[in-house]
């Protein structure tokens, strides 16, 4: 074939299929033309600046009746959003106003610039545990650079579009560090329900020190905690109470106070402590004094003291490490996978959530806010209050900057054990039993995906645990390419006794190897081997390579190898590999190949495999080839020991 063009080959081919299926033994098959797929979006300045201010699409047809949902949905989200960021910047260790400051400025510029009506940009519990894993023992100042360099690396990734990276961790993964996040911060808020103080970096301090010091157990922050955990508990399930269809505020009611059930508690246990607080005998640990008002707009620190020294930009980032990187690809893989489960049809303009994204947090960083990306149980509050675009951010915004400015003073009057309960009752709902039990059944393979990250982020830390569950997740896949099935069977048909081969997957540089000594193997005691590429989907240079090795090989040993059922995909590689005999690459079954390539030898020349008796051209027509028997002449080969 060499000196013919690849299309001119490409199109003799489907030729030649054409007429090689035309018998009753080849598989029907129906033609048809390409179908250009359509382009996302209009072309044009006015559709690229929709694209990134979204706004602009939904405000022209802005109702009073959207408005009205919206403002419900939007002092519900505020009324939850306020509790949540006091409770996750205390889980980062960091005073409550940085919590604040990023909620308000990341509920309001998603204003503009979001595309998923449900998603809020504020602090979560992941990225409250990834910024203390970051910024261990550093200043505030570390904790603001790092919420601007994230965004800063998000906003880049959406400009390049390099969304892409995301899929590289898979949802076994997820699971894993998901589940890690939620026993970490589980463990780490024992401390506070149990009254004690105390710094720990790992789940195994945090146990050691609270056995160790077990004997300086407050009771009354014991039992404010029980208190709080019951409530927050039973009031999680009283929107599930059945109510009857004509009792419609009672339900709604009902259902406002189980999703405000964070801020009654709070308020609550805010105003035991105030009403007992004596500063000389404190009955309760307290929350730590709330700089109020709104914070000045400056660039983020550019340099920091720590200890007796004073260090730059380089310095700092240095010291963030490797979370400049991982933590804006976890925001980026949460923010992502809570904008498809509620976004309509489960389309997401990734890359212009990703830019939204950046913004949020670069914005953070010229407040003083930490980093931020979406929370599930925010979502999920604003679908169920009826919210219908993003303005109702804008509310929950105005809630959180009216905390800020009037009541700041109060909140430090909430107990630490009040914050803990908050946070663990979020959060134990968080380890996915689910998808291990599903995994356990089904795919034990990405189970152990899960285990691995789960057990580094645990042990280790959060950023770990992501790099290592996607190398992990990589590593299982190529593991399930390397081993993939070979079938291997022997078919009767009028050429005698052949053996197929049928690769599945991929052949790569993983298995290819494997693939032509299984093959070899096989054909020891035959002449003729056929190989069925119909559920072959890649195949590399060094595959290539390795078949046009092992047609050589089978040439020499006057022997006949006809790869047959190939897509064009798939025709387009074979075409490239050297001694390739192309004219059965498009038949359907193994008499359509046989047909293809030519007349049945004579027994002579297939040597002693083939079966006795006169060749079939003297026979004259009468003795044509016949078609090739049905599935029941197709014998399983032996499986060999490194066989699969």
């Amino acid at each position: 074939m060499r000196g013919v063009s690849r299309d001119a080959v490409c199109e003799r081919c489907v030729r030649r299929g054409r007429e090689v299926d035309s018998g009753p033994a080849a598989m029907d098959t129906e033609e048809g033309t390409p179908l250009a797929e359509e382009r996302e979006g209009e072309c044009g300045w006015r559709a690229t600046l929709a694209r990134r201010l979204p706004v602009l699409r939904w405000a022209r047809r802005y109702t009073r009746a959207a408005a009205a949902a919206d403002a419900v949905a939007g002092v519900t989200l505020g009324l939850m959003l306020v509790p949540q960021s006091i409770a996750y910047a205390a889980l980062a260790n960091l005073p409550a106003q940085y919590g604040l400051y990023s909620a308000f400025i990341g509920t309001i510029l998603y204003v503009a610039l979001g595309t998923v009506k449900e998603v809020s940009i504020g602090p979560t519990s992941l990225m409250a545990l990834m910024t203390l894993q970051t910024c261990r023992g550093l200043p505030p100042d570390f904790v603001v650079l790092l919420s601007f360099l994230s965004g800063g690396v998000v906003l880049l990734m959406g400009l390049l579009r390099l969304g892409f990276l995301v899929e590289l961790i898979s949802p076994s993964v997820t699971s894993g560090f998901t589940s890690a996040t939620a026993v970490i911060i589980t463990v780490a808020q024992l401390k506070g329900l149990l009254g004690l103080s105390f710094m720990a970096e790992s789940v195994t301090e945090n146990v050691a020190l609270i056995v160790e010091r077990w004997r300086d157990v407050r009771l009354p922050d014991c039992l404010l905690s029980l208190l709080c955990c019951s409530t927050l508990l039973l009031l999680r399930k009283l929107k599930d109470v059945k109510v009857g269809p004509k009792r419609r505020k009672l339900k709604k009611t009902l259902w406002l106070v189980s999703i405000g059930r964070n801020a009654l508690v709070v308020l609550a246990a805010a105003a035991f402590a105030y009403c007992t607080h004596d500063p000389a005998r404190p009955l309760l640990r307290l929350s730590g004094r709330v700089e109020a008002g709104l914070p000045q707009l400056r660039l983020p620190p550019l340099s920091a003291e720590v200890g007796n020294r004073t260090l730059g930009f380089v310095d700092m980032v240095r010291e963030l490490g490797t979370g400049v990187l991982l933590l804006p690809l976890v925001m980026v893989l949460a923010n992502i996978a809570i904008a498809k489960a509620f976004s309509e049809g489960g389309r997401v303009d990734a890359a212009q959530e990703m830019v939204t994204l950046g913004l949020c947090n670069m914005a953070g960083g010229l407040v003083r806010a930490m980093p931020t990306c979406g929370a599930f149980t925010r979502s999920a509050v604003a679908h169920s209050s009826g919210v219908r675009t993003p303005a109702a951010g804008l509310y929950a915004g105005v809630i959180t900057l009216l905390a800020l400015q009037f009541l700041a003073q109060y909140f430090h009057f909430i107990p630490k054990a009040c914050i803990s309960s908050v946070l663990v009752c979020a959060v134990i709902f968080m380890v996915d039993w689910e998808t291990a039990l599903r995994l356990w059944r089904h795919d034990r393979r990405e189970l152990a995906v899960v285990a691995l990250t789960f057990g580094v982020g645990v042990w280790c830390s959060v950023e770990l645990a992501v790099l290592c569950g996607a190398l992990a997740g990589l590593a299982a896949t190529h593991f399930a390419l390397q081993r993939a099935p070979l079938h291997l069977h022997k078919v009767k048909c009028s050429w005698g006794e052949a053996v197929r081969a049928r690769p599945t997957r991929a052949l790569l540089y993983l298995n290819c190897a494997r693939f032509a000594e299984r093959l070899e193997r096989a054909t020891a005691a035959h002449r003729v081997a056929l190989v069925d590429c119909g559920v072959l989907a890649m195949l590399d240079y060094p595959a290539a390579q390795a078949l046009s090795k092992m047609i050589k090989k089978f040439q020499e040993n006057n022997k006949l190898l006809i790869f047959y059922n190939a897509s064009t995909d798939v025709i387009k590689k074979l075409d490239k590999v050297e001694g390739m005999d192309t004219r059965a690459l498009l038949a359907h079954s193994v008499q359509a190949a046989l047909d293809a390539v030519g007349p049945g030898p004579c027994p002579g020349a297939l040597g002693p495999a083939a079966a006795p008796g006169p060749c079939p051209g003297a026979l004259g027509p009468a003795a044509a080839p016949g078609p090739c028997l049905g599935p029941e002449a197709a014998a399983l080969l032996p499986r060999d020991a490194a066989g699969v």
